[in-house]
């Protein structure tokens, strides 16, 4: 019985002579190797160099897109969490408003308790940030500090005392972590852009740090950046009074018609201070709008972070929890104060902090800029002198005019 010839060629079998040439290759082959050779062979216009260049041109946009990010995210969360505690604390010194709404729930208590929250909890801040840094890592700190920011705007959606105290105590914890995740980042994107603007010294000297302070210069520019689109949310701020509130409020005139002095002679809120400052009560529906909104902006602010900010360290880079000590983590923000150059910044801290300070309980509480703004009488400064020259006294009186 003869046997069937195959349906197809075989793969390796032999045929016929004619079918290879002189070196043994079939025919078919001598031609698919040229075209391989040109398919994966070497580009005729490819420049190394170039190419290296182009790369970390790309890598150095890639960080100031980071820088941008960071910056806007940081601006958008305090512009946000600034201008809903503005307008939360104007709305609840309003007695009528807070009688309306909330009867005897007791809001100035809460408020002074959420204040407290706020700004006591990050004492102990020192303690566990590095932990949380190191645990979570520098961006998905920020990512969930910012989260953490959006949490206390949702909770003035239904305003009670297991909601807004609670959650101004997780802000107050937060607060510390987000600044400095923030500067980390910051702090890590300047060492990274001066690596890739350098990139050939290192191909050079691989095994060598770079030089102490070498990356200041990009540090300087890159902090520029985000404090000036972290100053921008104070006027991001005042968008809530200018496009809601402030068609609700009295004129001055109104709220300090019992007042009968400032300046230097007040403390705190002015003594006669109008306890109605609403000439009507805003809308319960017009507020969760308003609040919506700044939900919103909360939220673009963290897909900011988690979207367009890379991260700051390469995961071999990440420092492993386990290798560091206890005993060490909770040191390091001491630590830090070996270097001569932060001690050197410490009365810069002191002013800054004092500088706050006196904004707060000088223009926010009106016992300045309300004297020299509105005189609806005739004011008086009487002069003291000082070293032979006469300086005005910062004492003011006028004749009450309520309207």
């Amino acid at each position: 019985m003869e046997a069937k010839p195959p349906l197809y060629p075989v793969a390796g079998a032999a045929g016929p002579e004619g079918d290879k040439d002189s070196l043994g290759v079939p025919d078919g082959l001598a031609h698919a190797v040229p075209q391989l050779d040109e398919l994966v062979g070497a580009y005729p216009n490819y420049n190394e160099e170039e190419e290296e260049r182009r790369y970390y041109r790309r890598k150095r946009l890639a960080v100031v897109k980071n820088v941008l990010a960071a910056s806007a995210g940081g601006m958008l969360t305090y512009g946000v969490y600034l201008g809903l505690l503005q307008m939360q604390l104007i709305l609840h010194y309003d007695e009528t408003y807070r009688e309306v709404k909330y009867g005897n729930m007791g809001l100035p208590d809460i408020d002074s308790k959420m204040l407290m929250g706020i700004n006591v909890t990050p004492i102990a801040a020192l303690l566990y940030t590095p932990v949380l840094i190191r645990f979570f890592g520098t961006k998905w700190m920020m990512f969930l500090a910012v989260g953490i920011y959006a949490l206390f705007v949702s909770t003035n959606y239904w305003e009670r005392y297991y909601t807004l105290v609670p959650s101004a105590v997780a802000l107050g914890m937060a607060i510390v972590p987000l600044w400095a995740s923030m500067g980390n980042y910051i702090t890590r994107m300047a060492q990274k852009y001066y690596e890739f603007s350098h990139y050939k010294e290192d191909e050079q000297k691989p095994q060598q740090r770079p030089p102490r302070g070498s990356h200041a210069p990009y540090l300087l520019v890159f902090q520029a950046i985000f404090y000036s689109f972290f100053h921008l949310s104070f006027a991001c701020a005042q968008l809530p009074m200018i496009y809601f509130l402030n068609s609700y409020l009295y004129d001055l005139n109104h709220t300090l018609c019992n007042v009968h002095s400032c300046g230097t002679n007040s403390h705190g809120i002015l003594n006669g201070f109008n306890k109605t400052v609403l000439r009507t009560l805003p809308r319960s529906k017009n507020l969760i709008v308003v609040e919506t909104v700044l939900m919103a902006v909360a939220f673009l602010a963290m897909l900011l972070v988690l979207g367009l900010c890379g991260a700051a360290y390469r995961p071999t880079e990440e420092i492993d929890l386990r290798s560091v000590g206890w005993g060490n983590i909770f040191q390091l923000p001491f630590k830090h104060v070996r270097d001569f150059r932060l001690r050197h910044l410490v009365p810069f801290f002191i002013y800054s902090g004092f500088e706050v300070l006196f904004a707060c309980t000088g223009l926010a509480l009106h016992s300045w800029e309300s004297c020299t703004r509105t005189r609806r009488g005739r004011t008086s400064s009487s002069p003291s002198t000082t070293g032979g020259r006469l300086w005005p006294s910062l004492r003011y009186t006028w004749a009450p005019a309520c309207p």
